[in-house]
Order: C-alpha cells, then sequence, then structure tokens
C-alpha cells in the first residue's frame, strides 16, 4: 500500500501560529508517499510564507472551507486518496498509514476522530 499517493489539503487563513507544526507532523509521518497541499484564504499573516518552506503546493482560495477544500481535492490533488486537516491540528506519526491500511474495496470515506 506504501505506493498510493496521499494528498493531505490543509486549509488555512491567518494560521501563521500552527502552520508550521501542522506541516512538520504531516512530514512525519511513518507513511511517506504524500503530498501536502495548502489553500489559503487571503492570509494577511504569514501563513503562506511558512507553508512555502515546505512544499510548493500553495494556493490562494475563498471565500469558505469548502470552497477551499473542494479547489485542493478537484483541482490540486494527485493522488489516490485524500485527507483534508485543519492548520491547527496536529497528527500522530502513525495516522495516515493507518487510514490508508483501512481502506479497501467497500471504503469511500474515514472519517478520524479528533482529540
Amino acid at each position: 500500500m506504501e505506493n498510493i499517493l496521499v494528498s493531505v489539503v490543509i486549509t488555512t487563513k491567518n494560521e501563521e501560529k500552527n502552520i508550521e507544526n501542522c506541516i512538520k507532523s504531516i512530514i512525519a509521518q511513518t507513511y511517506k508517499n504524500i503530498e501536502i497541499i495548502v489553500v489559503d484564504n487571503n492570509s494577511s499573516d504569514r501563513t503562506k510564507e511558512i507553508a512555502l518552506k515546505y512544499t510548493n503546493n500553495v494556493f490562494d482560495m475563498g471565500p469558505e472551507r469548502s470552497a477551499q477544500r473542494n479547489y485542493g481535492m478537484i483541482d490540486k490533488s494527485k493522488g489516490e486518496y485524500v485527507m483534508f486537516i485543519d492548520a491547527d491540528m496536529i497528527l500522530s506519526p502513525i495516522v495516515v498509514a493507518t487510514c490508508v491500511n483501512s481502506m479497501d474495496n467497500n471504503t469511500d470515506a474515514l472519517w478520524i476522530k479528533e482529540i
């Protein structure tokens, strides 16, 4: 299953305090075939600047989170699987691997409890 690309779409708006830790938690995943996509809603802080240190996939889209998620998933992601997270989330190192291993032919989506 390691060959399946997972697109992680992070929606942001003025998240300079959170985005770096969020992205670092994605980079630290045990599952490595991941593309990180940041879809920003016109931040007035350093959110995009910080995100660009880790990925070139940083885009502008608004006006609300659902439009950002759709844009990231439909227009920008290349992954067979797409994971949506918020910039204030920190992923445990095995969450992507656990999700990929939980998918099968009868599963259309997974919901992960936020702690």
